[in-house]
């Protein structure tokens, strides 16, 4: 025990050396990408060592790299508060303000995912779809919208477009927890990647500041053994110290005059680096304070956002499917206008929905049914399917496509084994649709069938 602050040495250094093995769990754990274990390696590391800054920086960039820049900020101003010269998180700091557009792209990122969660509490899954499909565009890797985007596509039961972007999560995060979730619903059979046959990989390009070279930071670190705080140290050195002139004290009485000098002194010092400590916490937890009243107003003015698109009435509905077609998302645009029910809407306001749906529709419904074209002639049927079903979903009831949907509904049945199934496809073009182009294939393809 130190005889002037009363803390036990040996816990003390052995709590100093657990927050570095859990830095330097972190650290390999970035290393191959398991980004959410390494996050939780480095929080538990401040735990044990509030002012390990080594580990603020880290968890920090481990934050950006998975699009939670708020978090990543908090680190690295409270890193800055500990120790200012010679600290990356400065640097850190100081880029971000810098970058044109950054803040406010990641502040968009978040009210459009704070938004898409509104949408599926309502059960508005195509909004929710749309306003994530945005938020990844202002932050590419930000995983938390992949994993929601990719729950939306499995609640629609489109399975295909869940597993690009569960596999795409895996691939920023290797134990990223839900979409390991998401990956055994998919994949059952499929054995998923250990960590002992993960490489080093190249970190995927994203437009953000330190995607480029986020893994180069990590390979220029060092596995620490001893990155406390400079305080901590000399309370620590002093410590030993205060120990050793105990133990001359009692067996060697011939020097107490000499260690109890000693001792004073280096009780003079740790007084010093305790004033030291003190008063770093005290500007630590003022800033804390004032970043986490930032953030609280932040949150109040998403959740004042949420409300006001929560309360859209049916012309803002309208005008967003305008805006979808505008932009040449027109299968977004068709599922907005899909969703709105047009009882009670003025004249003017009808006569938007219809022209915008007609246009949404027809041309949704074209887009889909060429791609599954596409995909039925690369052997990718399943693929196929959903996009042949998606041009059903939205095709006008004047459209010159439902013969060809069904025809290549019963091709694909056909290849895929089911007889039965692919003639009444095919019966259901010749009978439904005789003027279509189809009708005379579907009529060869009975004569080989039956």
């Amino acid at each position: 025990m130190c005889p002037e602050c009363g803390v036990d040495i040996l816990i003390f250094e052995k709590t100093l050396k657990i927050s570095d093995v859990l830095y330097n769990k972190g650290l390999e754990l970035a290393r191959i990408r398991d980004l959410s274990g390494s996050i939780d390696s480095l929080t538990k590391s401040i735990q044990f060592n509030k002012n390990n800054f080594y580990a603020r920086n880290l968890l920090g960039l481990v934050y950006f790299e998975v699009g939670k820049t708020a978090d990543a900020l908090k680190q690295w101003i409270m890193s800055a508060s500990l120790l200012t010269d010679g600290n990356p998180a400065v640097r850190y700091i100081e880029e971000m303000q810098i970058t044109p557009g950054l803040l406010d792209d990641c502040n968009d990122a978040i009210s459009m995912y704070n938004n898409a969660l509104g949408y599926i509490q309502q059960k508005s899954d195509d909004l929710a779809i749309i306003q994530l499909k945005k938020a990844l565009e202002f932050s590419p890797n930000f995983i938390d919208a992949m994993n929601l985007l990719a729950f939306c596509h499995l609640i629609k039961g489109e399975k295909q477009m869940a597993s690009v972007l569960v596999e795409k999560v895996l691939e920023l995060d290797i134990n990223n927890p839900i979409a390991l979730t998401y990956y055994t619903a998919l994949f059952p059979e499929k054995k998923k990647i250990s960590l002992k046959e993960v490489r080093e990989p190249e970190f995927a390009a994203a437009d953000t500041i330190f995607s480029g070279n986020f893994m180069s930071r990590l390979k220029n670190k060092k596995l620490l053994s001893n990155n406390f705080f400079m305080v901590e140290a000399l309370s620590f050195v002093v410590g030993v110290v205060c120990t050793i002139a105990l133990l001359f004290l009692t067996y060697i009485p011939g020097r107490v005059a000499d260690a109890n000098a000693e001792i004073n002194t280096l009780t003079a010092a740790l007084t010093t680096a305790e004033n030291n400590l003190s008063r770093t916490m005290q500007e630590s937890e003022y800033r804390t304070a004032q970043l986490e009243s930032d953030l609280a107003a932040a949150r109040e003015d998403y959740t004042r956002i949420q409300g006001l698109m929560g309360m859209a009435d049916q012309e803002q509905r309208v005008e967003l499917g305008w805006d979808e077609i505008r932009a040449g998302n027109h299968l977004e645009a068709a599922r907005v206008f899909a969703l709105i029910d047009p009882v009670g809407m003025n004249d003017l306001t009808r006569a938007r929905l219809d022209e915008g749906r007609d246009i949404a529709f027809r041309t949704a419904s074209s887009a889909a049914y060429n791609d599954g074209f596409v995909y039925f002639s690369n052997g990718n049927f399943a693929m196929a399917r959903t996009l042949f079903e998606v041009s059903l979903e939205f095709a006008p009831s004047d459209s010159d496509l439902f013969g060809g949907i069904f025809f290549y509904f019963g091709r694909i049945a056909e290849e895929e084994g089911d007889v039965d199934s692919a003639i009444e496809y095919f019966r259901h073009v010749v009978e439904e649709f005789p003027q279509s182009a189809m009708r005379d294939m579907a009529n060869q393809r009975l004569g080989i069938l039956e």
